[in-house]
């Protein structure tokens, strides 16, 4: 699997909290609140996976529960006055280790064509998918 081409300073500036992170750099946790809602970006670096899960504060299950399997790197965008992180030419699956099951999603024969998320947290939170 391909290193994640990213930057912790974007996720910071971004997403304005500073990580949950394991001894050796292998993960990073990021939660986020706002809005009655509360997402959780987990990072794994070394595998180029984010895991994202939206839960809204009222209910114990999530709204939105998946995962992105990044062949193109992430970037921070502020323009006129929107902020966002923007994972580029991405996979999606449902979890982490789904490629145990769907083969290798980064590869573009197998997966021709990726999507691109962009996350906010300003004015609330928001994903997009182009």
């Amino acid at each position: 699997m391909p290193e994640l081409k990213w930057d912790e300073l974007d996720f910071l500036m971004c997403l304005e909290v500073v990580p949950e992170t394991e001894e050796y750099g292998t993960e990073f946790i990021y939660e986020v609140k706002g809005g009655g809602l509360r997402l959780i970006v987990t990072v794994w670096p070394f595998e180029s996976v984010a895991q994202f899960t939206l839960w809204q504060d009222l209910y114990e299950a999530p709204l939105l529960d998946f995962a992105l399997f990044v062949r193109g790197e992430v970037r921070y965008i502020s323009d006129k006055g929107a902020e966002y992180l923007e994972f580029q030419d991405s996979v999606f699956g449902p979890g982490r280790f789904w490629y145990s099951v769907a083969g290798d999603p980064f590869s573009h024969e197998q997966y021709a064509v990726g999507i691109s998320l962009k996350v906010r947290i300003k004015p609330i939170i928001s994903l997009r998918f182009e």
